[in-house]
């Protein structure tokens, strides 16, 4: 082999093992800390519930205090990163308000228990606790007491993630659940136990009274 042609050769693998090596898509950890979730961990570090649970084969969304994750290495992953703060508020609300709606359904069926907040049996309030106590959000366990814990929003303001409250008999209210879009609701029925129902069902439209956003 000529001189020339061995330097081609020499070149062309040298830009190959340059562009290999940019092209490596590396990856950071982090430590499960007290009351951390997968959507505080996600949010903090600029990337997604989905795109974790993908990096740690995760299946489901509970976490160990002390579990170590893996996690995009944003300053070699700008793809990964919004282009705004305002993205970046965007992208934190709708990741959190699908890891609530997905960590809710799981519970789909699950019977109903006065005063439980376990997925031994949930009242209506208990359930909406439990769900975002996972989310590091620690609500007190009574209806009236959850709407007064949020900020009040009007019914065309509702977004997937938003608690809703109903009056069903006696004074004030007394009856809480997780909105999950387009105009349904996750909550704990007395006869059903754990389910979705429309806000325009005969019997919850006239009972609505009102919505709250959870900070």
């Amino acid at each position: 082999m000529s001189i020339r042609r061995r330097l081609a050769v020499l070149a062309t693998s040298v830009c190959l093992a340059i562009v290999v090596w940019t092209g490596s898509v590396e990856a950071a950890q982090v430590t499960v800390g007290q009351g951390d979730t997968l959507w505080a961990i996600a949010n903090q570090n600029g990337t997604t519930v989905e795109t974790i649970k993908k990096l740690n084969n995760l299946t489901g969304d509970s976490l160990q205090i002390g579990q170590v994750l893996t996690v995009p290495d944003q300053p070699t992953n700008q793809a990964a990163r919004p282009l705004s703060a305002s993205q970046n508020v965007s992208r934190g609300i709708t990741d959190r308000a699908m890891a609530v709606l997905d960590y809710a359904k799981k519970y789909i069926g699950a019977r109903y228990r006065s005063g439980g907040e376990s997925p031994a049996g949930f009242d209506c309030s208990g359930y909406v606790r439990y769900v975002y106590k996972n989310f590091g959000v620690d609500l007190v366990h009574t209806a009236a007491g959850q709407y007064s814990s949020g900020t009040t929003i009007k019914r065309e303001e509702l977004r997937p993630g938003d608690l809703v409250f109903f009056n069903t008999g006696g004074r004030g209210i007394n009856h809480s659940g997780i909105y999950i879009g387009n105009n349904q609701f996750i909550h704990a029925s007395s006869s059903r136990g754990i389910k979705i129902d429309s806000l325009y069902d005969g019997y919850w439209n006239p009972r609505y009274r009102g919505a709250s956003r959870i900070p």
